[in-house]
């Protein structure tokens, strides 16, 4: 037993020694495997112009470490200095390949991932459809307005003649009435608008006036994924603008208005132009409710669109608006607040197709839309003036 102790101490003894010495030879680090990427793309796709084609290569990394890999998409481009140059068109795996030309596509892919980059190249021959298309969306496919002075001039019963008045004012470029909170028209465009990269794809024309405030506009767009013809319920996305995040922003708002009773006395309120401040009643999901007041100056006019039943309801995100009485109080003059980006009835309307969010806030990617949604999100009042309201003009492509 002693022997055997002895033994271990001096094996012991021996390797504090070897561990310690200066001529002790270190094991050489194991490297890190070497990091590759591995690309599969077909040659070649073809389409129709205005139409898609999807392009989703099969990518392969291997030892990435964790690494998150980053893509680019490339075309070859002319700019308007005659240069042919690489123009971003996606930043992301899967590439749906639009173009509103017919022409031959060298499309270029690149694949990062750390200090590697791999790339691949494939052609998109986009042909003729020999279709003529508009740069307006003038297909109207849906139209409801909000309580507001101008649903007199609607003396429809049904909503088949509403619609069909509507579809000959958006044909001719008349303004279309929208009125207060919720009221929205609906269009199709007859091509898919392109989402292009980093700009700004379309625009939504609201009418405007240096003496009447307008309410500015939000807007929901949907792409045509199956090619139905129809706006799906699940195809819709907001255009989540600079007000989107804000804390008095309220998601998911309804509103219901009830028919005034027109064998109702008005009661008047305390300034002249306060004809009948109980006159049409509202409701929200918020457990809100009060009443839109008939100004004296048209007590004779219907804010309540003729051909509807007792009540209604409208949908959408409501947004605050700031509106300052500058009238003393008198509420016969206002200023009205407006918008930085992201809305119709704006400075600058134009719309960036990138912006669209989903049910949760969440943004999604879109190579175009077909449908468009423009809706009135406030529901202010600005005194003698009546309510703050909204006219729809056009939706104009702008990369046509």
């Amino acid at each position: 037993m002693k022997k055997y102790i002895k033994h271990i101490l001096c094996i012991s003894a021996f390797g504090v020694l070897y561990s310690c010495s200066k001529d002790a030879v270190k094991p050489e680090p194991i490297p890190d495997p070497e990091q590759t990427i591995a690309i599969k793309l077909a040659a070649d796709f073809s389409v129709g112009r205005y139409n898609v084609v999807l392009i989703d290569p099969e990518v392969t990394i291997e030892n990435s470490n964790g690494v998150v890999p980053q893509y680019k998409w490339t075309v070859k481009v002319t700019g308007k200095d005659g240069v042919v140059k690489d123009s971003v068109i996606c930043d992301t795996k899967t590439l749906q390949f639009i173009a509103p030309k017919a022409n031959d596509y060298a499309v270029n892919f690149t694949v990062s991932s750390g200090k590697v980059t791999k790339q691949a190249a494939t052609k998109v021959k986009v042909s003729e459809t020999n279709k003529t298309y508009n740069l307006k969306a003038l297909t109207l496919v849906d139209y409801f307005p909000a309580p507001g002075i101008t649903n007199d001039d609607l003396s429809f019963t049904d909503k088949s003649s509403l619609l069909s008045k509507i579809q000959s004012d958006l044909t001719d470029g008349a303004a279309i009435f929208l009125g207060t909170f919720g009221g929205y028209v609906v269009t199709k465009f007859d091509h898919t608008v392109i989402n292009a990269y980093a700009t700004r794809d379309f625009i939504v024309q609201m009418q405007s006036s240096e003496n009447i405030k307008f309410s500015p506009t939000s807007i929901f767009v949907a792409y045509d994924a199956n090619k139905n013809g129809i706006a799906d319920e699940n195809e819709w996305y907001e255009i989540a603008g600079s007000e989107y995040h804000k804390s008095t922003t309220v998601k998911n708002h309804e509103m219901t208005y009830y028919k005034p009773d027109p064998a109702k006395p008005a009661v008047a309120g305390p300034a002249a132009w306060q004809f009948d401040t109980t006159y049409l009643k509202y409701t929200d999901n918020k457990n809100g409710s009060g009443a839109i007041t008939r100004t004296t100056k048209f007590r004779r006019w219907n804010y309540y669109p003729q051909w509807l039943g007792d009540s209604y309801t409208l949908k959408g995100t409501k947004v605050y608006i700031p509106v300052k009485d500058v009238s003393d109080g008198a509420g016969t003059s206002f200023n009205v607040g407006t918008f930085e980006w992201g809305y119709g009835g704006i400075k600058d309307s134009s719309i960036d197709i990138s912006w669209a969010v989903d049910a949760n806030g969440k943004k999604v990617h879109l190579p175009g839309i077909d449908f468009v949604k423009v809706y009135v999100p406030t529901f202010t009042a600005t005194g003698a003036s009546d309510l703050l309201t909204a006219y729809f003009e056009e939706v104009r492509d702008l990369n046509f």
